[in-house]
């Protein structure tokens, strides 16, 4: 058989590529991993008991657009690191700007307020809230994660450990917004130091594990 009768074989009965099923099962696997991240918070942590005062509201509405907002210029770009002949039009501006929003504004905030308060505003409000945040926003963030890679591996990444860590900072995202209904921490401060390093270690874990799963 030569090459061209080959070609004719290879190329015969094939049908259009459906360019909008792997987005949109990608979007079903992160309202799962959203769902199940929920789940368990819900059943560990708990949402906190003053939820319902207005203040408090006004802190969460804050905290959920800064995870939204992660979620939100992640996703396209992790969309766009499946393909082959995209991965490398990544724009890292992009995909980091609302961590770099948010240290601006807790920047801002901490020159503005008294030095004395600084400790409180970016260690939260007690001593242990620092590392139960980024231990809560990673372990709710692990379904999601898990999630994504699994939908990952039915695309066809070239640049593995770029897009492991994309889809961690999703993932990171996802997982900040459900700790975001359960912190007890109101300052922009807190959230850019504790929630952005929750999801720059998601990052980097999706960054390590990219390489080992999603071979393909």
């Amino acid at each position: 058989m030569n090459t061209y009768r080959l070609i004719d074989i290879l190329s015969a009965n094939l049908e259009p590529a459906r360019h909008g099923q792997f987005g949109r099962t990608l979007i079903v696997a992160m309202v799962t991993g959203a769902t199940a991240a929920f789940g368990l918070m819900l059943a560990t942590v708990g949402p906190r008991p003053d939820l319902h005062s207005t203040a408090h509201l006004e802190w969460l509405a804050v905290k959920l657009l800064f995870a939204l907002s992660v979620i939100g210029t992640g996703a396209p770009l992790l969309l766009r690191s499946t393909r082959p002949g995209l991965e490398n039009a990544t724009n890292w501006a992009l995909v980091l700007f609302p961590l770099f929003a948010a240290i601006a504004v807790a920047l801002a905030t901490l020159l503005l307020s008294r030095p004395q308060a600084w400790r409180g505003m970016l260690l939260g409000a007690n001593t242990v809230s620092s590392a139960h945040c980024l231990l809560c926003i990673e372990f709710f963030a692990a379904i999601p994660l898990a999630a994504l890679i699994w939908v990952l591996r039915k695309g066809a990444p070239t640049r593995l450990k770029l897009c492991g860590a994309i889809a961690g900072i999703v993932a990171g995202g996802i997982g900040a917004a459900a700790y975001a209904l359960s912190c007890m921490s109101d300052t922009i401060p807190f959230i850019a130091v504790w929630y952005g390093a929750a999801i720059v270690l998601c990052a980097v874990i999706g960054g390590q594990l990219g390489p080992r799963l999603l071979r393909w």
